[in-house]
C-alpha cells in the first residue's frame, strides 16, 4: 500500500478513535456513510479493514468457499477445493494471494483474520446472518475461516458460524467462506 493511502487512513483513524465503521471505495478512499457501493469497511475502533463480498460471478463472490491451506498445513487441492469461481485450487492461501494481486481497496497485505477478530464482527440478533448487513451485505449465514488452528489437532481450523455465533472447529479439508482482513496500524 502506498504511503499516501496509509497516511490518509492514519489521519482518519486518529481523528475518529471511536468512529465505528467507515465505508471504503475500491481504491481506498473514505466514502460517505450513505454510499450505495463500497468494497471494504474500516473498523475505526480496531483499525481493521474488512473486505465486503460481492454477488457478481468473480473470485470475491459471496457464494465461493475454500479449503483451509497456509502453504504448510491444510488442503491445497482436495475434494472440496473446487467451489469457487475458478473451480480449481479453491483454498485460503490462493484466495488471499489473488486478493493481494488485485489491490482491493488499495491494499496488498490481506490475510485471514484471527479467531477473535472474526468473532468481533458477530452481531447477535433475531435474524441471520449474525453481522451488520448494512455494512456487510451479501454475507452468507454460514461458517467463515479464521487463521487459527486447533491446539488439539493440527488438521482442524477454527471457523465462526454467522448463523449462531461462537466457534467451530472444522477439518481443513472441508470448505468454508472467507472474509479477509487487513490491519491498518
Amino acid at each position: 500500500m502506498n504511503k499516501h493511502i496509509f497516511l490518509f487512513f492514519f489521519i482518519i483513524i486518529s481523528v475518529n478513535v471511536n468512529a465505528g465503521f467507515i465505508k471504503i471505495s475500491s481504491n481506498g478512499k473514505v466514502l460517505n456513510s450513505d454510499a450505495k457501493s463500497w468494497l471494504c469497511v474500516l473498523d475505526g475502533s480496531s483499525n481493521l479493514m474488512w473486505e465486503v463480498k460481492t454477488t457478481e460471478d468473480s473470485f470475491r463472490s459471496n457464494l465461493n468457499t475454500y479449503t483451509w491451506f497456509d502453504g504448510i498445513s491444510g488442503v491445497e487441492d482436495g475434494e472440496y477445493s473446487h467451489n469457487c469461481f475458478s473451480g480449481e485450487s479453491c483454498n485460503s492461501k490462493k484466495y488471499i494471494e489473488d486478493l493481494n494481486r488485485k489491490y482491493l481497496c488499495g491494499i496488498n497485505k490481506w490475510r485471514l483474520p484471527t479467531l477473535d477478530e472474526l468473532k468481533g464482527l458477530l452481531v447477535y440478533k433475531d435474524e441471520e446472518p449474525l453481522i451488520d448487513v448494512r455494512l456487510f451485505p451479501n454475507t452468507i449465514a454460514s461458517t467463515y475461516w479464521s487463521s487459527s488452528t486447533s491446539s488439539e489437532d493440527e488438521n482442524i481450523a477454527l471457523d465462526v458460524p454467522f448463523f449462531y455465533g461462537g466457534t467451530v472447529g472444522s477439518d481443513k479439508s472441508f470448505d468454508s467462506h472467507i472474509r479477509a482482513v487487513y490491519n491498518v496500524d
